[in-house]
């Protein structure tokens, strides 16, 4: 079995695959404050809950923005699995081009999900990531990457709002049935839902434009995901950073 292990600024998100499936995926907070011990544990229960044997984990891959978490995981593997595990990063096989000036510079989130983008749907492709950040990275027709653009992620920029305007209160993320408002919620959502909703299309149109094309493939994958794929035309993939972290350690183990 594999422990592939996604840690962004907000979670983390722990996938066991097993003959190729993936047969565990749990979403966790990005916790600072947990120790080595701490994790083992959480990883220990989330194992024993799911009928698996943490002790059948026969490798683990890391892709981390957060060093400090880099450190307490690959610590928990080494520790209790006697695993050490394979750190993504630029320098590995990716089976693609990083045609851009600082390689080195793209997050390990980003190059997983353009590496399983790529495995699965013909260039040109753009990947679409709601996190922390709405992230966005550009395929090219020979399938390599060749850059991309970040935004402030949709409930980062609610989570703003509400801090800074004593009035208003948290929404369902939820696109309005009109753009005009009546109530204030409804004007929240159509502002923040559907401001961000034509955001990605402009930015997907004007995408299209540089690369010489009417239209260009879309896959979305984050928590809102499937919700911008009922307004717009994009794939929606579930688990696509996991994806990657698995097509990441075949490749380069």
């Amino acid at each position: 079995m594999l422990l592939a292990i996604d840690i962004g600024n907000t979670n983390t998100v722990l996938g066991i695959y097993k003959d190729d499936g993936l047969v565990l995926s749990r979403r966790l907070v990005s916790s600072h404050s947990k120790t080595v011990d701490e994790y083992w544990v959480t990883v220990k229960l989330l194992c024993e809950d799911a009928g698996l044997d943490p002790h059948d984990l026969r490798a683990t891959i890391i892709g981390s923005v957060v060093p400090i978490l880099t450190r307490n995981f690959s610590g928990m593997a080494r520790k209790y699995l006697n695993l050490d595990p394979m750190i993504v990063s630029n320098e590995l096989d990716l089976g693609l081009k990083l045609e851009v000036s600082k390689p080195e510079t793209l997050g390990a989130d980003r190059i997983c999900n353009i590496v399983a983008a790529r495995q699965k749907f013909n260039p040109p492709l753009v990947v679409v990531d709601f996190g922390t950040a709405t992230t966005f990275e550009v395929l090219n027709e020979a399938g390599n990457y060749i850059g991309g653009a970040i935004s402030p992620g949709l409930e980062a920029g609610l989570d703003e709002l509400i801090k800074k305007a004593a009035q208003l209160h948290t929404v369902d993320m939820q696109f309005p049935e009109r753009i005009i408002g009546d109530t204030t919620r409804e004007q929240m959502q159509s502002g923040i839902f559907g401001g961000h909703v034509y955001m990605v299309k402009g930015m997907l149109d004007q995408i299209a434009k540089e690369l010489g094309r009417q239209s260009v493939t879309t896959i979305v994958t984050g928590g809102l995901s499937q919700e911008f794929a009922n307004i717009i035309d994009v794939i929606p993939e579930d688990n696509l950073t996991l994806q990657g972290l698995k097509i990441l350690y075949a490749r380069n183990s």
